[in-house]
């Protein structure tokens, strides 16, 4: 759930709304011109110039140089090393200073193109008079007073953009360019919006792929939508194009606070003389490619390095998607079949117990969809503490012993048997001194198996209760958060915050009563959410339905091995096209040999790669137009089948599940078990409701319940719809059993 202001959560939840607001920003940016654009007269840049990073927003790191009015001491310049091997080289600089006239010209890989529209980030003392010169010599004068520049000109049929510079606003100074964009960067608001609407859907277990789409109507009594109008914005819009959707809200103070809903991609559009429709989609809808590289790994490979492999070959960035380093724990063996790059991933979420989804940014994720199992240590305990137990959700035994006002005669304390001691839980060995301070602080370490997400924590104190500690939370060993609590505190101590999602949680005790130690019997994580749909949220009662129970979960492993056999696994006869064949197999493979049939002495072919279903080759001394015919020998792999059935309900329908990437006896019984806490209630729910734009598919929230004070469910679609100036949504969530775990799991 996206995480709001306090004042944001009240006044959501006001009986009647303030106003809200939405942004979409569109980039109509010529993809081809783009991708293709190259920077011409690359000499006339200084060696910290990296003219391929231009084409890219970005902040420029900035060295400082003697130019006039140009070198500032805030804290923003770099000094320039002195070995020029070290430049970090970035954005484009001139190596002279400007003298008259100086010219900026990129050529177009894709040939002539039209573009409507500039968007440049000049740097430093930008200029204040240039032309945009296009390839058939076309010139456009411009006047400009900042370093941020944007046109909605259009620069027609042109295979080339030059910037030719006459006057700079600062005399004496280096010509700068940070980035550049061929088109333009559109934002429409309430002004423009008459409706729109987003929806979101997931499957909790990923038995269905992912979807976002998104629709806005604009108006257009100003015709400039309309695709006859030469200059219309609609005429540049292109397929695969970003928009970003922002929705605000008006808090009672009269400020507007804004979040980030959607950045999804153009998809398809239309426009009359009343109204533009423009239609999104997430980055999965042009993922179709099939990942055909899969290959068994005797030594196994983690989810997660599989994942990064299915990424790198759809030919996304690590910044375009994220890994949950969880995967690093969760070892494979098996190939991915032959599918499209996004039914692999579907496959390795699954398997790893992940939700595939797609952040506000537009992100791909894979993140953990299960309740972690933790355990907690300390830096130091007494002979008869048992940290562990702090991880059991039960009162423990008190021991007296020594401690300033702690040991009361009233039948509840225990003498310390010689051993044996039973049922305790966590007592520091350190003991505070005469000023309440310890030499060493008792500190409580909890790591958790997995990330989570939690709305508060318990801590149940035994004994003197401890006037400071602190709390510090991290994710992969990055501090994220840290609080501290200083009033307040209690024997049972809540406290009530918004965490983060960490995987370990630090407890840092400071400060407690004079010559005490630190009692705690338990600690428990708070719930994974604090935000409720409540009654006055809805339009309408909430639409219940049992779906069909589900007695057993039969989780499939397929265990390889390899077949003594030998086999003809393809002979073509191909016409050598000068570059390399690709055969794909049907079935998974091992241990290629190919070879040309009556070859000449000059003649032969080798594998350059291979997996279990593909072998991809190469020839040599073959001329091209030739026919020749290959034969590809190989071993199929033999593949059996075993079964682990969980049981889930005393009475429905056996449920049947297949992922192929799990062999191991205990994976499969980890992911059957994920699983069968998914099937156990088997009710979802149906709400129209106020909408909120801060859920998330995938997050877990309270439903208020005439039965159920606190019913979980877990959400699967949420629909947002906007009217100009308010919100209303819709919501199918499914229940989520509630599961006693008293040891060391949650309760979900």
């Amino acid at each position: 759930m996206y995480q709001t202001s306090q004042a944001y959560k009240d006044a959501m939840k006001k009986p009647i709304r303030n106003q809200s607001f939405m942004k979409v920003q569109l980039g109509l940016i010529n993809q081809e011109a783009q991708q293709s654009a190259e920077l011409q007269d690359v000499s006339k840049y200084n060696d910290f110039s990296e003219t391929t990073s231009v084409f890219g927003q970005h902040t420029v790191n900035r060295y400082a140089t003697y130019e006039q009015d140009f070198w500032k001491a805030d804290g923003n310049f770099y000094f320039l090393p002195e070995d020029t091997r070290e430049y970090w080289k970035d954005g484009i600089t001139s190596k002279d200073l400007f003298s008259g006239t100086f010219s900026i010209k990129f050529v177009f890989g894709y040939g002539k193109s039209d573009i409507k529209g500039l968007t440049i980030q000049f740097s430093g003392n930008y200029p204040v008079k240039f032309s945009i010169v296009t390839s058939d010599g076309t010139h456009t004068e411009f006047e400009n007073n900042t370093d941020f520049f944007w046109t909605d000109t259009v620069f027609s049929n042109t295979s080339s953009i030059e910037i030719k510079i006459t006057e700079m606003r600062v005399p004496n100074t280096r010509v700068r360019l940070d980035y550049i964009q061929f088109g333009l960067g559109l934002e429409y608001d309430n002004e423009w919006i008459t409706s729109a609407n987003s929806s979101t859907s997931l499957s909790a277990i990923d038995e269905d792929l992912p979807e976002s789409e998104f629709s806005v109507t604009l108006h257009n009594e100003k015709q400039i939508f309309n695709v006859d109008n030469p200059s219309s914005e609609i005429n540049f819009l292109e397929g695969g194009q970003k928009i970003n959707v922002m929705v605000g809200y008006e808090l009672d103070d009269g400020t507007v606070e804004w979040m980030q809903l959607h950045s999804l991609y153009v998809h398809e559009w239309s426009a009359d003389d009343s109204k533009a429709t423009i239609k999104a989609v997430d980055i999965l809808k042009f993922m179709e490619d099939k990942y055909y590289k899969g290959k068994y790994y005797d030594d196994g490979i983690t989810l997660y390095d599989l994942a990064v492999l299915v990424f790198e070959d759809a030919g996304l960035k690590d910044d375009e998607y994220y890994i949950d380093t969880y995967l690093k724990k969760v070892v494979v063996h098996n190939p991915l079949p032959n599918v499209p790059h996004k039914e692999a991933l579907q496959i390795i979420a699954n398997s790893g117990r992940c939700i595939m989804d797609y952040d506000r940014a537009g992100k791909i994720r894979i993140h953990t969809a299960f309740s972690p199992e933790y355990s907690t240590t300390s830096n130091g305990e007494t002979s008869y503490s048992n940290v562990s137990g702090v991880d059991m959700l039960s009162d423990k035994n008190q021991y007296a012993t020594y401690e300033q006002d702690y040991w009361t005669a009233d039948g509840q304390m225990l003498f310390l048997p010689k051993k044996g001691v039973r049922n305790s839980g966590y007592v520091s060995s350190a003991v505070s001194g005469a000023d309440g301070k310890f030499l060493e602080n008792p500190i409580l370490t909890r790591t958790l198996e997995s990330k989570y997400k939690a709305y508060g924590i318990l801590i149940n104190f035994s004994g003197n209760l401890p006037k400071k500690f602190i709390i510090r939370t991290y994710v992969d060993s990055t501090l994220i958060e840290t609080i501290t609590i200083s009033s307040g505190i209690t024997k049972e101590f809540e406290i009530q915050y918004d965490f983060r999602e960490y995987d370990k949680m630090e407890i840092e005790f400071v400060e407690a009563e004079p010559y005490s130690r630190i009692h705690i019997d338990y600690i428990s994580l708070g719930a994974e959410t604090n935000y409720k749909v409540e009654y006055d949220d809805l339009h309408t009662t909430p639409i219940g339905t049992q779906l069909d129970k589900v007695k057993n979960v039969k989780m499939a492993r397929y265990l390889y091995t390899k077949s003594n056999t030998e086999e003809e696994l393809a002979s073509e006869k191909v016409v050598y096209s000068g570059t390399n064949e690709i055969y794909y197999m049907s079935d998974a493979c091992y241990g290629y040999k190919v070879s040309i049939k009556e070859s000449a002495p000059e003649q032969s072919v080798s594998i350059v790669s291979s997996g279990a279903y593909y072998v991809e080759i190469s020839f040599t001394g073959i001329e091209k137009g030739s026919e020749v015919e290959i034969v590809i020998n190989g071993y199929k792999y033999n593949v059996s089948t075993a079964y682990y059935s969980q049981p889930v309900n005393n009475r429905g329908t056996d449920k049947e599940w297949q992922n192929p990437l799990v062999s191991d006896a205990e994976h499969c019984q980890m992911v059957a078990l994920w699983l069968g806490d998914y099937y156990a209630s088997g009710i979802e729910y149906e709400l129209d409701y106020r909408g909120e734009p801060a859920i998330d598919c995938g997050d877990t929230i309270g439903q208020e319940n005439k039965y159920d004070s606190s019913l979980k469910t877990i959400v699967e679609e949420s629909q947002i719809t906007f009217d100009g100036g308010l919100l209303s949504g819709g919501l199918r969530t499914r229940r989520k059993e509630r599961v006693e775990r008293t040891e060391n799991k949650l309760v979900i």
